[in-house]
């Protein structure tokens, strides 16, 4: 803040109170990570592939999706639970077209290199991968090549947040170019087309993962409710919005500081096997009737780990609590209780970091720069994506600082760059 700044704000004798110096900084954080409009999102997209690939080519088809994030989700990729998800002021614009190249090109903003892949190679790794993947769920038999730019805020590193994004967003252009529909890029989809999308991107992301994927991120995308929260039921596929009290605003933050996209995916899947070796167990072991891991009663739980190897017993109860607490967080909001909620947030951490095994010493010193801050308002933090992502809860005027104070740690920590946003 320049002196001229300070003398704005200042009193009558010119001095600035105290409070001023870090509510501006705030204030000018949080205007700087303000979102773009959806429009904005999509003008950037048609632009950029314009640019690129100049103006050869079919005619493009955009499509646009709002982002969101898991709060405690990810249990549900391993048994049909209960996820709490976030929707984010951040989204994704596609654009697609056909090209007569025997290659297809991808442009992602703020890459300078153009990303050149066979559209019919399922095998591609990263983006290609996936693209191919969403290509065969809509038209396995076809044979030409695309242009695609991407445009989005949504960081790589939440992983199946991420990936749900891309997907859905690629398979509403995919569709509309294939099928040769026109509307606008924001149109909404009926009930049978979401539920179509919805069945199309979990078979490509299940197929892309190598295992399966949660549908709570899916249906969260496709959702297209204005709460900012939602509970969902990977069991039944239903979800519900969940509404926040006039006046009870929280701030949200993320931190990240990996933006590989495989390195949770291939992590995953001991944890699959583990999780299908828990079921098998409790089957012969009094709990024959149970379906799912879902269907342990956190009262039984004590009686379920006696039934299991000792060795198995940490993840049976991080599967089971994870699930237990999404119901909590929902208690929390609809009381406006943001202590318990990030009290819940630095327990689902706690027992990531001890029963899990998905955290590094960089999480941990995320989280206890959280609890040292929690009396500047921080609530409570939590590792999202089974990467290297956590999500941040607290006073919205809090979070610029604690946030910058994360991206000082030092380099030891971490060969990546942290960055963080405000969403």
């Amino acid at each position: 803040m320049t002196d001229m700044d300070s003398r704005k704000f200042g009193t009558e004798e010119g001095s600035t109170p105290s409070f001023v110096g870090p509510f501006l900084y705030a204030l000018n954080r949080m205007q700087a990570n303000e979102a773009l409009r959806p429009s904005q999102y999509i003008d950037r997209a048609q632009q950029m592939l314009t640019d690129r690939f100049g103006h050869a080519g079919s005619d493009a088809v955009t499509a646009y999706n709002q982002g969101v994030v898991g709060v405690i989700a990810d249990h549900t990729h391993y048994f049909a639970g209960f996820a709490l998800l976030l929707r984010l002021k951040q989204g994704m614009a596609v654009v697609v077209r056909y090209n007569d190249d025997e290659v297809s090109r991808v442009a992602l903003e703020g890459m300078n290199t153009t990303i050149e892949f066979d559209a019919r190679n399922r095998s591609e790794d990263g983006l290609p991968g996936l693209f191919a993947h969403l290509l065969h769920e809509v038209d396995p038999e076809e044979s030409r090549q695309f242009d695609v730019s991407l445009v989005g805020a949504i960081p790589t590193g939440l992983g199946a947040a991420f990936h749900a994004a891309f997907a859905v967003s690629v398979l509403k252009a995919l569709n509309r170019l294939l099928t040769g529909e026109s509307g606008s890029p924001q149109q909404a989809e009926s009930e049978e087309q979401k539920s179509a999308l919805r069945d199309q991107a979990l078979s490509a992301l299940s197929s892309w993962y190598g295992r399966s994927f949660s549908p709570a991120y899916v249906i969260a995308c496709l959702s297209e409710h204005e709460d900012p929260f939602l509970l969902v039921d990977t069991g039944t596929m239903e979800y519900l919005p969940i509404e926040i009290p006039p006046g009870a605003k929280l701030g949200w933050g993320i931190i990240e500081w990996s933006r590989d996209w495989h390195s949770a995916m291939t992590s995953s899947h001991p944890r699959m096997k583990l999780a299908g070796l828990l079921l098998k167990d409790l089957h012969k072991n009094g709990f024959e009737s149970i379906e799912s891991l879902r269907d342990v009663e956190h009262r039984d739980l004590e009686r379920a780990l006696e039934a299991i190897p000792r060795r198995r017993r940490a993840a049976l109860k991080h599967l089971v609590s994870e699930n237990r607490n999404v119901q909590k967080l929902v208690t929390a909001i609809r009381k406006t209780d943001w202590q318990f909620f990030g009290a819940l947030m630095m327990i689902s951490q706690a027992s990531k970091a001890t029963d899990w095994d998905t955290t590094s010493s960089l999480h941990e010193l995320v989280t206890n720069q959280a609890e040292s801050a929690s009396l500047e308002g921080i609530f409570g933090v939590v590792q999202t994506g089974e990467g290297s992502c956590m999500l941040v809860a607290g006073q919205p005027f809090s979070l610029p600082a604690f946030l910058d104070s994360i991206r000082e740690f030092p380099d030891v920590h971490t060969s990546h760059e942290i960055e963080t946003f405000i969403i």
